[in-house]
Protein backbone atom coordinates (compact mmCIF):
# COMPACT_ATOMS: atom_id res chain seq x y z
CA UNK A 1 0.00 0.00 0.00
CA UNK A 2 1.76 3.44 -0.94
CA UNK A 3 1.73 6.38 1.37
CA UNK A 4 -1.05 9.05 0.65
CA UNK A 5 0.35 12.24 -1.24
CA UNK A 6 1.35 14.98 0.50
CA UNK A 7 -0.89 18.04 0.04
CA UNK A 8 0.68 21.49 1.36
CA UNK A 9 2.95 19.16 3.39
CA UNK A 10 0.40 18.39 5.71
CA UNK A 11 0.20 14.48 3.95
CA UNK A 12 -3.20 14.56 5.25
CA UNK A 13 -6.32 12.64 3.67
CA UNK A 14 -9.29 10.06 5.45
CA UNK A 15 -7.23 7.49 6.03
CA UNK A 16 -4.45 9.18 7.89
CA UNK A 17 -7.16 11.27 9.73
CA UNK A 18 -8.27 7.46 10.73
CA UNK A 19 -4.99 6.18 11.11
CA UNK A 20 -4.17 9.12 14.09
CA UNK A 21 -8.03 8.32 15.36
CA UNK A 22 -7.08 4.85 16.01
CA UNK A 23 -3.84 5.38 17.73
CA UNK A 24 -5.31 8.37 20.18
CA UNK A 25 -7.87 5.10 20.77
CA UNK A 26 -5.20 2.81 21.21
CA UNK A 27 -3.19 5.28 23.34
CA UNK A 28 -5.54 6.58 25.35
CA UNK A 29 -7.18 3.02 26.64
CA UNK A 30 -3.86 1.64 27.17
CA UNK A 31 -3.03 4.50 29.22
CA UNK A 32 -5.87 4.29 31.21
CA UNK A 33 -6.09 0.25 31.68
CA UNK A 34 -2.45 -0.13 32.29
CA UNK A 35 -1.78 3.40 34.74
CA UNK A 36 0.61 4.40 32.23
CA UNK A 37 1.29 7.68 30.74
CA UNK A 38 0.57 6.50 26.92
CA UNK A 39 4.45 7.60 25.70
CA UNK A 40 5.55 4.50 24.77
CA UNK A 41 2.51 3.58 22.66
CA UNK A 42 2.28 7.37 21.30
CA UNK A 43 5.73 7.71 19.86
CA UNK A 44 6.09 4.64 17.84
CA UNK A 45 2.59 5.17 16.92
CA UNK A 46 3.41 8.86 15.86
CA UNK A 47 6.69 7.89 14.28
CA UNK A 48 5.15 5.77 11.99
CA UNK A 49 1.72 8.08 11.42
CA UNK A 50 4.56 10.88 10.12
CA UNK A 51 6.23 8.36 7.81
CA UNK A 52 2.75 7.67 6.70
CA UNK A 53 2.18 11.02 6.03
CA UNK A 54 5.18 11.70 3.73
CA UNK A 55 7.82 12.56 5.78
CA UNK A 56 10.66 11.31 4.17
CA UNK A 57 13.34 12.14 6.76
CA UNK A 58 13.13 9.69 9.80
CA UNK A 59 15.17 12.00 12.00
CA UNK A 60 12.37 15.00 11.64
CA UNK A 61 9.65 12.15 12.09
CA UNK A 62 11.19 11.09 15.49
CA UNK A 63 11.25 14.50 16.64
CA UNK A 64 7.59 15.34 15.50
CA UNK A 65 6.76 11.94 17.58
CA UNK A 66 8.44 13.02 20.63
CA UNK A 67 7.66 16.53 20.41
CA UNK A 68 3.92 15.79 19.81
CA UNK A 69 3.09 12.90 21.90
CA UNK A 70 4.34 15.22 24.62
CA UNK A 71 2.19 17.42 24.15
CA UNK A 72 -1.16 14.72 24.31
CA UNK A 73 0.28 13.45 27.47
CA UNK A 74 -0.13 17.00 28.85
CA UNK A 75 -3.57 16.73 28.33
CA UNK A 76 -4.11 12.83 29.49
CA UNK A 77 -1.96 13.51 32.19
CA UNK A 78 -4.17 16.49 33.46
CA UNK A 79 -7.24 13.92 33.48
CA UNK A 80 -5.20 11.24 35.02
CA UNK A 81 -3.54 13.96 37.84
CA UNK A 82 -7.41 15.33 38.27
CA UNK A 83 -8.63 11.68 39.67
CA UNK A 84 -5.74 10.73 41.76
CA UNK A 85 -6.56 14.35 43.36
CA UNK A 86 -10.13 14.03 43.86
CA UNK A 87 -9.56 10.23 45.21
CA UNK A 88 -6.88 12.08 48.19
CA UNK A 89 -3.61 9.80 46.52
CA UNK A 90 -1.92 12.86 45.41
CA UNK A 91 0.44 14.66 47.91
CA UNK A 92 1.37 17.77 46.39
CA UNK A 93 4.16 18.69 48.33
CA UNK A 94 6.30 15.58 46.96
CA UNK A 95 5.11 16.55 43.40
CA UNK A 96 6.22 20.17 43.76
CA UNK A 97 9.55 18.82 45.08
CA UNK A 98 9.95 16.97 42.27
CA UNK A 99 9.02 19.66 39.63
CA UNK A 100 11.30 21.87 40.74
CA UNK A 101 14.09 19.82 39.03
CA UNK A 102 11.85 18.19 36.51
CA UNK A 103 10.87 21.02 34.35
CA UNK A 104 14.55 22.63 34.23
CA UNK A 105 15.47 18.72 32.86
CA UNK A 106 12.91 18.65 30.97
CA UNK A 107 13.68 22.08 28.73
CA UNK A 108 17.75 20.79 28.88
CA UNK A 109 16.37 17.28 27.49
CA UNK A 110 14.54 18.65 24.88
CA UNK A 111 17.80 20.96 23.77
CA UNK A 112 19.80 17.98 24.20
CA UNK A 113 17.10 15.58 22.17
CA UNK A 114 17.82 18.00 18.96
CA UNK A 115 21.52 17.75 19.09
CA UNK A 116 21.73 14.37 19.23
CA UNK A 117 19.60 13.99 16.02
CA UNK A 118 16.49 11.68 15.73
CA UNK A 119 18.39 8.33 14.64
CA UNK A 120 19.99 7.98 17.88
CA UNK A 121 16.45 9.06 19.62
CA UNK A 122 15.22 5.84 18.06
CA UNK A 123 17.62 3.73 18.76
CA UNK A 124 17.61 5.21 22.45
CA UNK A 125 13.32 4.70 22.71
CA UNK A 126 13.83 1.19 21.16
CA UNK A 127 16.17 -0.02 24.21
CA UNK A 128 13.57 2.46 26.22
CA UNK A 129 10.80 0.28 25.13
CA UNK A 130 12.87 -3.03 25.69
CA UNK A 131 13.21 -2.30 29.87
CA UNK A 132 9.15 -1.01 29.92
CA UNK A 133 8.81 -4.74 28.28
CA UNK A 134 10.85 -6.43 30.61
CA UNK A 135 8.85 -4.31 33.60
CA UNK A 136 5.74 -5.41 32.77
CA UNK A 137 6.60 -8.84 32.86
CA UNK A 138 8.72 -8.53 36.01
CA UNK A 139 6.26 -5.87 38.18
CA UNK A 140 8.03 -3.84 40.95
CA UNK A 141 7.98 -5.77 44.11
CA UNK A 142 4.77 -4.05 46.64
CA UNK A 143 6.45 -3.55 50.29
CA UNK A 144 4.73 -2.35 53.04
CA UNK A 145 5.22 1.43 53.67
CA UNK A 146 3.87 4.26 56.08
CA UNK A 147 2.37 6.17 53.29
CA UNK A 148 2.89 9.44 55.18
CA UNK A 149 6.57 8.52 55.55
CA UNK A 150 8.66 12.29 54.94
CA UNK A 151 11.03 12.31 51.97
CA UNK A 152 13.69 14.37 52.02
CA UNK A 153 13.32 16.96 49.24
CA UNK A 154 16.71 16.36 47.87
CA UNK A 155 15.69 12.66 47.33
CA UNK A 156 12.59 13.94 45.70
CA UNK A 157 14.17 16.34 43.43
CA UNK A 158 16.79 13.69 42.61
CA UNK A 159 13.73 11.93 41.26
CA UNK A 160 12.13 14.96 39.25
CA UNK A 161 15.21 15.54 37.78
CA UNK A 162 15.87 12.12 36.06
CA UNK A 163 11.97 11.73 35.04
CA UNK A 164 12.14 15.12 33.35
CA UNK A 165 15.24 14.63 31.04
CA UNK A 166 14.07 11.50 30.13
CA UNK A 167 10.37 12.04 29.47
CA UNK A 168 11.81 14.93 27.43
CA UNK A 169 14.35 13.19 25.80
CA UNK A 170 11.76 10.06 24.94
CA UNK A 171 8.59 12.23 24.59
CA UNK A 172 6.80 10.14 27.29
CA UNK A 173 5.24 11.11 30.76
CA UNK A 174 7.55 9.36 32.61
CA UNK A 175 5.81 7.46 34.71
CA UNK A 176 6.97 4.07 34.56
CA UNK A 177 10.47 5.56 35.35
CA UNK A 178 8.85 8.05 38.30
CA UNK A 179 7.35 5.14 39.82
CA UNK A 180 10.29 2.68 39.78
CA UNK A 181 12.37 5.09 41.45
CA UNK A 182 9.38 6.73 43.93
CA UNK A 183 8.86 3.30 45.26
CA UNK A 184 12.61 0.97 44.97
CA UNK A 185 14.84 3.55 46.12
CA UNK A 186 12.51 6.22 47.97
CA UNK A 187 10.19 3.40 49.57
CA UNK A 188 7.03 5.05 48.75
CA UNK A 189 4.08 2.89 48.99
CA UNK A 190 3.44 1.86 45.03
CA UNK A 191 0.00 3.45 45.11
CA UNK A 192 1.11 6.56 46.38
CA UNK A 193 3.96 6.80 44.07
CA UNK A 194 1.28 6.08 41.11
CA UNK A 195 -0.61 9.00 42.22
CA UNK A 196 2.26 11.35 42.43
CA UNK A 197 4.07 10.38 39.11
CA UNK A 198 0.81 11.62 37.51
CA UNK A 199 1.12 15.08 39.03
CA UNK A 200 4.76 14.95 37.85
CA UNK A 201 3.72 14.00 34.09
CA UNK A 202 1.81 17.21 34.05
CA UNK A 203 4.91 19.58 34.90
CA UNK A 204 7.23 17.33 32.69
CA UNK A 205 5.10 17.08 29.87
CA UNK A 206 4.49 20.66 29.77
CA UNK A 207 7.96 21.76 29.56
CA UNK A 208 8.90 18.89 27.59
CA UNK A 209 6.56 20.03 25.04
CA UNK A 210 7.98 23.86 25.42
CA UNK A 211 10.96 22.53 25.20
CA UNK A 212 10.56 20.81 21.48
CA UNK A 213 8.62 23.54 20.32
CA UNK A 214 11.48 26.06 20.77
CA UNK A 215 14.17 23.19 19.60
CA UNK A 216 12.11 22.51 16.62
CA UNK A 217 11.51 26.52 15.89
CA UNK A 218 12.38 27.21 12.26
CA UNK A 219 13.44 23.74 11.15
CA UNK A 220 13.29 23.30 7.53
CA UNK A 221 10.57 20.12 6.26
CA UNK A 222 8.43 20.70 9.29
CA UNK A 223 4.57 20.05 8.24
CA UNK A 224 2.03 22.96 8.49
CA UNK A 225 0.60 24.02 11.05
CA UNK A 226 3.49 22.38 13.24
CA UNK A 227 5.20 25.00 16.22
CA UNK A 228 8.64 23.51 16.28
CA UNK A 229 8.47 19.93 16.79
CA UNK A 230 4.41 19.59 17.76
CA UNK A 231 1.89 19.31 14.97
CA UNK A 232 -1.37 20.84 16.16
CA UNK A 233 -3.06 18.94 13.32
CA UNK A 234 -2.22 15.47 14.75
CA UNK A 235 -2.93 16.79 18.41
CA UNK A 236 -6.16 18.27 17.40
CA UNK A 237 -6.97 14.55 16.16
CA UNK A 238 -5.11 12.73 18.90
CA UNK A 239 -5.13 14.17 22.48
CA UNK A 240 -8.97 14.70 23.50
CA UNK A 241 -9.75 11.28 21.87
CA UNK A 242 -7.13 9.43 23.90
CA UNK A 243 -8.04 11.33 27.35
CA UNK A 244 -11.43 10.45 26.67
CA UNK A 245 -10.31 7.02 26.16
CA UNK A 246 -8.14 6.87 28.82
CA UNK A 247 -11.00 7.33 31.22
CA UNK A 248 -12.46 4.15 29.50
CA UNK A 249 -9.86 2.49 30.07
CA UNK A 250 -9.42 3.21 33.81
CA UNK A 251 -13.04 1.73 33.82
CA UNK A 252 -12.33 -1.23 32.19
CA UNK A 253 -8.90 -1.99 34.54
CA UNK A 254 -11.56 -1.36 37.90
CA UNK A 255 -13.32 -4.50 36.17
CA UNK A 256 -11.74 -6.85 34.95
CA UNK A 257 -7.86 -7.44 36.58
CA UNK A 258 -4.80 -5.35 34.14
CA UNK A 259 -2.47 -8.63 34.45
CA UNK A 260 -4.27 -9.98 31.46
CA UNK A 261 -3.44 -7.42 29.25
CA UNK A 262 0.19 -7.06 30.28
CA UNK A 263 2.10 -9.73 28.99
CA UNK A 264 0.44 -9.25 25.36
CA UNK A 265 1.65 -5.85 25.82
CA UNK A 266 4.89 -6.55 26.79
CA UNK A 267 5.27 -8.81 23.92
CA UNK A 268 4.20 -5.92 21.49
CA UNK A 269 6.39 -3.31 22.99
CA UNK A 270 9.44 -5.96 22.87
CA UNK A 271 8.93 -6.31 19.02
CA UNK A 272 8.27 -2.49 18.26
CA UNK A 273 10.88 -2.13 20.27
CA UNK A 274 13.57 -4.13 18.39
CA UNK A 275 12.41 -2.71 14.71
CA UNK A 276 13.14 0.77 16.03
CA UNK A 277 16.45 -0.68 16.83
CA UNK A 278 16.91 -3.45 14.06
CA UNK A 279 14.74 -2.63 11.29
CA UNK A 280 13.11 -5.44 9.76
Amino acid sequence: MNRPEQSGRTGMDTSVILLFVTFGVMGGFIAGFLGVGGGVLFVPCLYHGFIWMGIEDTGLAMHLAVGTSLAIIVITSLSSALGHAIHGALTGGQVLSMAIMAVPAALAGAAIASVVGGDFLKSFFGAFLLFVAYRFIKPLPKYDLDPDRIIPIPQLMMVGGISGLLSSLLGIGGGIITVSLLHLTLRVPIHRAVANSSGLIVFSSIAGMIGNVIAGWGVEGLPVYSYGYVNLVVWSIMAFIAAIFAQVGAWSASKTHPDSLKKPFAIILLLVGLKMLYPF
